[in-house]
Order: structure tokens, then C-alpha cells, then sequence
């Protein structure tokens, strides 16, 4: 019998255990994010781009508006443009509902990546340990706390769980065939949904030969690798004409320029993983990188020195997080995203997470075998402790963040009242420049920090398409000979006089500006934040 269909045999006696364990796998993540994430689901809110979505929603309906979304904003995510209506036409206006699916598709993403884990054969207390870490890390918030910015799990969802089928498929290669035909078309359909849903993963899909080879030889995995390579390759080659149109492209030597930023930032977030949150002096990172360079150091030695199994395994770990980290930051460079982006920005990290997760683990897996000397019990209580201090510093982190994204929505609250307030019936078609009042909560965490998130959620509120309503927060307003016009946002934003009106919200002062002396007259009193 072959060593394949003896894998199979054990397969099918482990089908009770393998039920059992993805029960207990999706038991325990649901359970850490609702303990973790019910706070922001019951008093977070829409920001940014919910808003608009929001309103092209109520304004096109789903087809028009996934349509208007393909051709026009978002062409080379063609799956996610179809995606984006999708929360608007289930839950309307309610945010409880959209924050609710946002914790619903990270948690899938968590337990995804634990499928990956254990098809990969990693033991079931490291692929648990490893989901949970990757679904409260602090430095990708953006795709738990921001009901737009978590569909981009779907692309997470798909790449992990066809790494797994592909890898279950490369096992069956002498049995079944039928049942191997099909999980390798899964798979190829999942790696092509996330190509075309966020791009992120597709560095990983490109070089997923690597990853099979974790398990099996090249000759065996050779023509799935070339498969992978034209899913991910054609796709983007034909999609390159249509994303140049729609946003600039980073050309390569933008994108090289980036490398020592994104490094020297990835560096940063990796050693932040080991300190508790506040611990963010360059003095401790600086610390905890050499420690960690003493640890895998030390590791070496005794893998060339003893050719123990067990720290090679958690040596290979810590390149393959290493290595995934790079991958999942490629996509980003030349692209003004970077590792320590705040708020909404930090989706930069959502597939790096997954990297950073893995290497930290691995460090702490290294650590555990030297003071503990040889595997056993001692190692995974040493191991254990480390990873639930390094659990409790995350969610100490996502606690802080949910804070400052419920903050937002309390201040966005505030701010629509008191423009209602103060400008209970708008001139029709006039442009409203708000002064007094900051456009974030915190770094990357808007209140309304753009033209195009207030002017909906007025919209939406107040029912008038018309109206333009402009934060001006830190900016200046510049007196034209026949506009007023907001420093950051050009003419787009401008306002024809006898069309703008300046409100003042901290103080409750409206000024109607008709001429150019008027508007040099009302900015001398609407300063700005």
C-alpha cells in the first residue's frame, strides 16, 4: 500500500475528530469575537467610504450601483464591486448589522486560516493558537472595525481555504480521482475570487509552490504551481489598462523607494508584538529585536548542533511568517499605505497579519524549547504563557482602538445635530464649509474627514442630493474672485459666492458669504481647528 493511500485511510478514521475539532476551532473564535468585538458592533458607526456606499446604494439600487462600482471606481476588484451593495441592500442604515457582518467575516478569515494550518499538518493546539492571535491582531483593525474595509476578508476567506483544497487535492494524487479533479478546480476558482476581490493575496498564490512543498515533492506539485501562476498572473495583465485609468499605478521605482520604509516599519510592528501596549519607545523595539535575534541565533546553533525536528520546524516557521509578511505588504508598495498606517489605513496589513502571527509564535515556540531544553510539557506551558501575554497585549490594543472608533461615531452624532441645528433649511445647492470641529477621533480613525463622507451622511439624513457639505478641520479656505475654495480639496470643492455658507459648530455662528469681501471677512472669524 502507498504512503498516500494509507494518509487516506487515516483520513477517513479521523473523520469524527476532524468534525470535532472544527466545531471546537469555530466555537472558540466566535466566542473571542464576540467578547472582543460586541462593544464596537452595539456603539460603532459608519465612516468614510460607508457613507458613499451608502448613499449610491439608496441612489442606484444593487445592479447599477455594483456596475457603476466595476467600470467606473474599482475595475480590477470586479468581485468586490459586487460585494459592496450587498450590506446596503440587507441591513439599510443600520450599522449594528454591517459591524456585526464585519466581525462574522474576520472571524471567518481566522478560521480559514486554521483549516490551512492543519492541512498543512501543524498540531491542533499551535493552528488554534495561531487563528485566535490573527483574529485580535491590533495592526489590521481596519477589516473588524470598518464595515467597508471587512469585505476584504472575502479575499483572505478564498485564498486560505483554496490553499487548503489545493493542498488536499496534491495528497489524493494516486486515489480518487474524481474527488481530486474537483477540489483542484476549487481551488482554482477560490485563488481567482481573491485575485479578483483584493489583490493582497495574490504575491502568496503566485508563489504558493513554496507552500505545497512543506508536503510534498516537485514533481508532484508542478503543474498545480504553473496553474496558480496564470491565475494570478492573467488576470492582473488584463486588468492593468482599466486600474491605470482608475488610480495611479506606483511605478517600479516608487515601489522600490518603498522597500527600506516598509521594512524598517514591518520591523517595528514585529517588535511591537512582543511588548505590552504603550511599550513603543524605538529604544525597546530596538531591545526586543535583538532579543529575538539572540532567540532564533541560539536556535540555529542547536538545530546544526543537535538536528532537533522539533526547533527546525519552529525555524521554518519563522521565514515562512517572515516571508508571508513580505508578500502580503508587496501589493502595497508605492502606494502611500505602510506598515504603521493607522485607523482605516492599516488594512495595509491584512495579509501580513497572518505573517506576523506566525513569526511571533515561532519566536515563542524557539524560546519555550530553550528554556524548557527538549520538547514536552514544560516547553508548551512556557509556550502557553508567552502566547497569552502576547493575546492579552493585542486585545488590550483592539480595546483601545474599538474606543477611538466608537468615539468617532459619538463626535459624527454630535456634528450632524448640531448642523441641523444650526441650518435647519439649507439654501438648495449651496456648499457648507464646517469649521470647529476635528475631522478624526484619532490618527486614521475619521469623524468626517473628507467632503465626500459628510455631503452623504447629510444626504442621506436630510434628503437633499444638492447640498455639499465641506469639514474644513486644519485647512484653509482661500477667498477667490468668485468662489470660496477649500485648501486641500481644489476646485472640486469650491463654492460660487451667493452658493457658500461658513457654520461654525463649536460656536454656533452661520455666515452666508455672497461676495469675496464677505468671504475674507467670515474667514478672519471662522478660524480653523
Amino acid at each position: 500500500m502507498s504512503e498516500i493511500d494509507v494518509e487516506q485511510q487515516a483520513l477517513r478514521s479521523r473523520s469524527g475528530p476532524v468534525h470535532a475539532e472544527v466545531a471546537l476551532a469555530g466555537a472558540a473564535l466566535a466566542g473571542v469575537a464576540l467578547l472582543v468585538f460586541a462593544p464596537h458592533v452595539r456603539h460603532g458607526g459608519f465612516y468614510s467610504d460607508d457613507w458613499s456606499n451608502a448613499s449610491f446604494y439608496r441612489d442606484l439600487g444593487y445592479g447599477d450601483m455594483a456596475v457603476h462600482f466595476w467600470r467606473e471606481l474599482i475595475p480590477w476588484r470586479p468581485v468586490l464591486a459586487f460585494l459592496l451593495p450587498l450590506p446596503h441592500a440587507l441591513f439599510g442604515l443600520d450599522p449594528t448589522y454591517h459591524l456585526a457582518l464585519a466581525g462574522v467575516l474576520a472571524t471567518l478569515a481566522s478560521f480559514s486560516f486554521f483549516v490551512l494550518l492543519r492541512a498543512l499538518r501543524l498540531e491542533l493546539p499551535h493552528a488554534l493558537a495561531l487563528a485566535v492571535l490573527s483574529l485580535v491582531f491590533p495592526w489590521s483593525d481596519a477589516l473588524r472595525l470598518w464595515a467597508t474595509g471587512s469585505l476584504n476578508n472575502v479575499a483572505l476567506i478564498a485564498y486560505f481555504l483554496g490553499s487548503a483544497a489545493a493542498v488536499r487535492a496534491l495528497g489524493l494524487q494516486r486515489a480518487d480521482r474524481y474527488r481530486r479533479v474537483a477540489l483542484h478546480g476549487l481551488a482554482a476558482v477560490l485563488y481567482l475570487v481573491s485575485v479578483l476581490t483584493y489583490e493582497v493575496a495574490a504575491p502568496a498564490i503566485l508563489l504558493s509552490g513554496l507552500l505545497y512543498r512543506m508536503r510534498f515533492p516537485w514533481r508532484t506539485l508542478r503543474t498545480r504551481w504553473l496553474v496558480d501562476a496564470a491565475l494570478v498572473l492573467v488576470p492582473l495583465a488584463l486588468l492593468i489598462v482599466p486600474t491605470s485609468k482608475a488610480r495611479a499605478v506606483g511605478s517600479p521605482t516608487e515601489r522600490a523607494t518603498d522597500v527600506p520604509e516598509f521594512v524598517a516599519q514591518g520591523s517595528s510592528v514585529f517588535a511591537s508584538t512582543f511588548l505590552p501596549p504603550g511599550a513603543s519607545s524605538s529604544l525597546l523595539k530596538l531591545l526586543a529585536l535583538a532579543a529575538v535575534g539572540g532567540v532564533v541565533g541560539a536556535a540555529i546553533w542547536r538545530a546544526r548542533r543537535d538536528r532537533e525536528r522539533e526547533v527546525r520546524k519552529w525555524l521554518l516557521g519563522a521565514a515562512a511568517g517572515t516571508s508571508a509578511v513580505a508578500l502580503g505588504h508587496l501589493m502595497f508598495l508605492g502606494y502611500g499605505l505602510y506598515p504603521l498606517s493607522q485607523g482605516l489605513d492599516d488594512r495595509v496589513n491584512a495579509f501580513a497579519a497572518f505573517g506576523f502571527v506566525v513569526a511571533t509564535y515561532s519566536v515563542l515556540a524557539l524560546l519555550s524549547l530553550l528554556v524548557a531544553g527538549r520538547p514536552g510539557h514544560w516547553a508548551a506551558a512556557v509556550l502557553a504563557a508567552g502566547t497569552l501575554l502576547v493575546g492579552l497585549g493585542f486585545v488590550q490594543r483592539v480595546r483601545d482602538d474599538i474606543a477611538r472608533y466608537n468615539s468617532a461615531t459619538a463626535q459624527q452624532r454630535d456634528e450632524l445635530a448640531a448642523l441641523r441645528r444650526l441650518l435647519p433649511r439649507a439654501r438648495p445647492g449651496s456648499t457648507i464649509f464646517a469649521f470647529g470641529y476635528p475631522t478624526a477621533s484619532a490618527p486614521g480613525v475619521p469623524i468626517f474627514g473628507n467632503p465626500w463622507d459628510l455631503t452623504f451622511a447629510v444626504s442621506l439624513f436630510w434628503n437633499d442630493p444638492l447640498l455639499t457639505v465641506v469639514p474644513v478641520g486644519n485647512e484653509v479656505v482661500s477667498c477667490g474672485r468668485t468662489e470660496a475654495r477649500p485648501g486641500r480639496y481644489g476646485t472640486e470643492y469650491a463654492a460660487a459666492y451667493g452658493r457658500a455658507e461658513f457654520v461654525d459648530l463649536s460656536m454656533g455662528s452661520v455666515r452666508y458669504v455672497a461676495s469675496r469681501h464677505e468671504c475674507l471677512a467670515a474667514r478672519a472669524m471662522f478660524a480653523p481647528d
